[in-house]
């Protein structure tokens, strides 16, 4: 009953979740990830590359972590989820990452022999291996979707789900990740912060 009343309160974050997810999904099986990947690297500007490349970084742990201690200040227990929900979901991450598949190239790897035809972004360290899932994407649905569920704004918690999957564009944008690795990345970050707040009853 709990999970009923955590998707009727928060239906526009869900709703409008799982028609990306569904329509992602179409498309992946549709197209094969390095051709997903090459779509996205072909539409880039000077203006994209300095916004993708510092949006990224509010999937990083000092973010979501910062935003988590400055959350204990106003409400305790919301705090504590977050940092809990950053660290569970980032264990997760690295665990499948580097047991469920290691060595998993990253387009940077995959795409070797053409990497000088590709778009990349100055000042951006390409990573090579460890691709599946996105660490950044799991940390930022896990922050987004706890913020969504603490606020009663329809339009607060659509913009907490474009913000999550604009960090989770970044890093395909920067060739960091592949699509996958997001879909999966979003899937983890967004389960376990539902999971903590159904588990703690944290649900606005």
């Amino acid at each position: 009953m709990n999970f009923i009343r955590l998707l009727r309160t928060n239906w526009p974050f869900a709703l409008t979740y799982g028609i990306v997810l569904i329509g992602l999904g179409i498309y992946q099986i549709l197209y094969r990830q390095g051709i997903i990947s090459l779509e996205i690297n072909r539409y880039n500007s000077t203006f994209a590359d300095t916004f993708f490349k510092y949006i990224t970084h509010l999937g990083d742990g000092i973010f979501c972590v910062g935003v988590g201690v400055g959350l204990l200040f106003r409400a305790r227990k919301k705090g504590l989820l977050v940092i809990g929900a950053y660290a569970i979901s980032g264990i997760l991450a690295q665990l499948i990452k580097n047991f469920g598949f290691p060595k998993e190239p990253r387009p940077v790897e995959y795409f070797a022999g053409m990497m000088q035809s590709l778009h990349t972004v100055p000042g951006v360290e390409l990573s090579h291996w460890n691709s599946f899932p996105s660490g950044h994407t799991t940390s930022a649905f896990a922050l987004f979707a706890l913020l969504a569920l603490w606020t009663s704004k329809p339009w607060l918690k659509v913009g907490c789900l474009v913000m999550a999957c604009v960090i989770g564009f970044s890093r395909m944008y920067l060739l960091q990740h592949f699509m996958v690795d997001v879909y999966v990345g979003s899937l983890l970050g967004t389960l376990t912060a539902w999971g903590l707040a159904l588990k703690f009853n944290e649900i606005a």
